[in-house]
C-alpha cells in the first residue's frame, strides 16, 4: 500500500520533498514562533540539511513507513510547510503537520490534517491515526478536533527536548470513527 503522489486539495499539494526546497523548509524550521511547540529547532541551516537527508533516506526505505510531505500552494507553487504520517507497527500512524507563520489561520492546517487522514485508511489501509501537541498549543488542537480527532490523554513527561520535559496531549481517531463520521456528514 502506498499514498499516490501527489495529493492534490482545492488549495494544496502534498508531494514528496526535493532538494531544491531547501530554502523554504529552513524558513520555516529556523522560525522561532513555529518552532515554539515543536521537538526542534529553530534549526540552524546544517540540522535542516541533516533532517532532508533523513527524508530522503526515509522516502527509498522498503517498505514506506514515513511519509514526509511538502506543503505546497497550489495558486502559486510555493512550499508554505510539511505534513506527515508516520507508521507506528502496521496499521496506525502518528500525523504531524507544520506551516510557515504567513501560512496560519487559513485553514490549511484542517485541510491537510483531513486529507491524509483520508489517504491513510483509504490508500495505506490504517486502522488508528494520533497526533500529539504540547498542552499549551490551542491552535493545533482545535485543528486536530475539526480533522475529527478525538482527545484521548494527557502523556506527561511525554519527551525531554530543548532543555525541558513536554506535557502533551493525544488525539487519535480509528477507521472505523472516520467512515461513521463521513457517512454522518454526508
Amino acid at each position: 500500500m502506498c499514498l499516490h503522489l501527489p495529493i492534490r486539495t482545492r488549495r494544496l499539494e502534498l508531494r514528496d520533498f526535493r532538494q531544491d526546497d531547501i530554502g523554504a523548509i529552513h524558513a520555516y524550521r529556523s522560525d522561532l514562533h513555529v518552532t515554539r511547540f515543536m521537538f526542534f529547532g529553530p534549526d540552524t541551516i546544517e540540522e535542516t540539511r541533516a533532517y532532508m537527508s533523513t527524508v530522503f533516506e526515509a522516502k527509498s526505505a522498503e517498505p514506506r513507513r514515513v511519509w514526509e510531505l511538502a506543503v505546497v500552494q497550489a495558486s502559486n507553487a510555493r512550499v508554505i510547510g510539511g505534513c506527515d504520517l508516520t507508521f507506528e507497527g502496521t496499521d496506525q500512524a502518528d500525523l504531524g503537520y507544520i506551516l510557515s507563520r504567513g501560512a496560519w489561520s487559513r485553514g490549511y492546517a484542517t485541510e491537510i490534517a483531513r486529507t491524509l487522514l483520508q489517504r491513510g485508511f483509504l490508500d495505506l489501509g490504517l486502522r488508528r491515526v494520533f497526533a500529539t501537541c504540547d498542552r499549551e498549543n490551542n491552535a493545533s488542537r482545535r485543528v486536530l478536533i475539526k480533522a475529527g480527532l478525538r482527545f484521548e490523554s494527557v502523556i506527561n513527561r511525554h519527551r525531554y527536548a530543548k532543555n525541558r520535559w513536554w506535557d502533551s496531549e493525544l488525539y487519535a481517531i480509528t477507521r472505523d470513527d472516520w467512515f461513521a463520521r463521513r457517512e454522518a456528514d454526508a
